[in-house]
């Protein structure tokens, strides 16, 4: 389709949301400096790789588009987007991890027999060995995961909340908005939990990088404590 044949509304719905990020920052404060400078620093913790990860850097550069994506979403008020991006985040931060660890591709594709296995049975692989090795970070990202499974991930009429009102009256109305309603509150606790997510899937990549090898880390990370103090900070604001 002719883009000059679109609907003006998309256009002006793209300008709109431009405008959100644009304005996130001096309206959701704290919330989404710390968001931002998290996934800043998960787009660039790896300098160069020192063996042959090909599968690992697959699943970070998935790593670092959904987390961005997600925090992206949340300021342009699409909550249900924000959270199904965190999701498929967070999937792609165990395969990473498991890559990292594990570089064999059979679990994934197999070379000789030119075929791509059951992406279900890989990712299910990767969750029992992150669970196994590294415990504390496996129930951090089981516990999100349940949250969103439960609330965001799929069609549920609860979601309806954030965009479908009804105003009764002489001229009653019928709100479908393409934007979810302003709460800023809520936004702000968006952002804090993407950014805790992503400060503990750079802790879990960063962890098995120690402990396996694989790639360099970038000077990038250094600035790691301070995020997560950052982070301890922005939710001590959001609960007083």
């Amino acid at each position: 389709m002719d883009k000059d044949a679109l609907p003006v509304s998309l256009h002006l719905y793209s300008a709109e949301e431009h405008q959100k990020l644009i304005d996130a920052e001096p309206r959701y404060g704290n919330s989404f400096v710390n968001a931002y400078n998290t996934t800043i620093v998960l787009s660039n913790i790896m300098m160069w790789p020192i063996i042959d990860c090909d599968l690992f850097i697959r699943f970070y550069s998935q790593m670092k588009k959904y987390h961005t994506l997600s925090l992206v979403s949340t300021v342009r008020l699409h909550r249900v987007q924000a959270k199904m991006d965190l999701r498929y985040f967070l999937e792609s931060t165990v395969n990473a991890a498991f890559t990292l660890a594990h570089t064999d591709t059979r679990n994934y594709f197999d070379y000789a027999e030119n075929k791509i296995n059951n992406a279900q049975k890989a990712t299910s692989q990767a969750y029992k060995w992150i669970e196994n090795a590294y415990p504390g970070h496996s129930k951090f990202i089981k516990d999100i995961k349940d949250e969103i499974n439960g609330q965001t991930a799929h069609a549920h009429v609860v979601n309806s909340q954030h965009n479908f009102d009804f105003v009764p009256g002489q001229r009653a109305e019928i709100v479908t908005s393409y934007f979810d309603f302003e709460d800023d509150d809520l936004v702000k606790v968006d952002l804090w939990l993407c950014a805790k997510a992503g400060l503990y899937a750079i802790d879990l990549i960063l962890a098995v990088q120690k402990d396996f090898g694989g790639f360099l880390p970038s000077s990038d990370i250094d600035g790691l404590g301070q995020l997560m103090a950052d982070n301890d900070a922005v939710q001590h604001e959001l609960q007083t």
